[in-house]
């Protein structure tokens, strides 16, 4: 059998694994070299990665509303860290979820109307932006809908899904959304609010926000 290099092996990881019975009985006979690919990314649950990222967006909107030289700083970082995040769950976690749990097709479908209410805000405050006016009310405005999306996201899906999902998937699961957050877009987009979507954007719309994003840090300094 020929030796797979570490790029197919990453790619390879980042494609969704088919859940239920299918996904338990594929997650325990994980070749090694994947298993290697998921101890390489920190081997975490993917309900612990995002139940982190959960702490530290409502501490980032926190540092965002604080006035001094930080606030565009802090903006970027908050912005940064919701678009990664929101882009990972709708790529990979809301589909596992629609396939492995029980009425998981109406509970994505509203994990997925609510980010694309909260992405509109989301985008209208890019727009606005730490300087312009109305900025305090609209970051409370998203604030408000991104921690009510979280709160429902861990009790009616995060749980159910550390039930359903054996840990090796949820394991390997975590592996895709760390990739998937090392190259999606790093701004809100409005019409990216779904898994083919998210998918299609990543190679195209990442790097050209990374790029941006370069940009600006180069004026700044």
């Amino acid at each position: 059998m020929a030796t797979m290099t570490m790029p197919t092996a990453l790619k390879a990881a980042a494609k969704p694994l088919t859940a239920g019975k299918s996904t338990a009985k594929a997650a325990s006979t994980a070749p090694t070299w994947s298993l290697r690919v998921v101890r390489k990314l920190g081997g975490e649950n993917v309900v612990d990665v995002l139940t982190r990222q959960h702490r530290q967006i409502r501490l980032g909107f926190l540092r965002a509303a604080l006035p001094g030289p930080w606030r565009r700083r802090n903006f970027d970082r908050l912005m940064r860290l919701l678009a990664v995040h929101e882009a990972a769950e709708e790529a990979h976690v809301h589909p596992v979820a629609r396939r492995a749990l029980q009425h998981g097709r109406e509970l994505a479908a509203r994990r997925r109307n609510e980010e694309k209410e909260a992405k509109e805000l989301l985008v209208a405050l890019w727009h606005t932006g730490p300087d312009g006016t109305g900025y305090l009310r609209r970051l409370n405005e998203v604030r408000r809908a991104v921690t009510r999306h979280a709160a429902r996201e861990e009790r009616e899906e995060f749980r159910a899904l550390r039930q359903a999902v054996s840990a090796p998937r949820l394991r390997m699961l975590g592996a895709e959304v760390k990739l998937t957050q090392a190259y999606a877009p790093t701004r809100p987009h409005r019409w990216v609010n779904n898994e083919a979507a998210n998918k299609l954007a990543a190679p195209v719309l990442g790097p050209v926000d990374r790029a941006l994003d370069a940009v600006r840090r180069r004026r700044g300094s």
